[in-house]
């Protein structure tokens, strides 16, 4: 589709079936190719093997095909949607959510007690150089810097 033709009608969808699994994959709350992956297992009952996850994923994610059982099942959870029939909590659509923390996020509780440490050594470290600057500040002759008594003055 080129610019003009977008311009004068922009509400045509070049790739109508991918539309359609993309719908039934927010519907889910999932990714587009995790919905792909249940269609899969759905249609013909097992996981697929990673030269066929490959395949898959070459043909929806850079050519936008759409295979007839991921089109079917996509419209399958179209319609549950729409009969108020689809929970998209339900653990069989979240089987290949991944669950792992990324590297390098803390968990919410050693988060937490980082925050803690930190807070405590940022007030300990200003006390500490408050009292520094109060102990330094006894022997100045007056209240502003420098601190330098009338001996240190140089004589004229």
């Amino acid at each position: 589709m080129n610019l003009l033709d977008t311009l004068l009608n922009p509400d045509h969808d070049e790739f109508p079936n991918r539309t359609i699994v993309v719908n039934a994959a927010n519907l889910l709350e999932i990714g587009e190719f995790q919905f792909l992956q249940l269609a899969f297992a759905h249609w013909h009952g097992r996981d697929m093997r990673p030269e066929e996850a490959s395949a898959l994923f070459d043909s929806f994610m850079v050519r936008s095909e759409v295979p007839g059982w991921a089109l079917l099942y996509a419209r399958d959870i179209c319609n549950l949607d729409q009969d108020s029939k689809l929970n998209g909590n339900d653990p069989d659509y979240h089987r290949y959510d991944v669950n792992k923390l990324p590297a390098g996020r803390l968990g919410p509780k050693a988060g937490f007690v980082a925050a803690v440490v930190f807070l405590v050594g940022t007030l300990g470290g200003a006390l500490a150089l408050a009292n520094q600057s109060l102990s330094g500040a006894a022997y100045c002759s007056g209240q502003f810097p420098p601190c330098v008594t009338t001996d240190e003055l140089p004589k004229p």
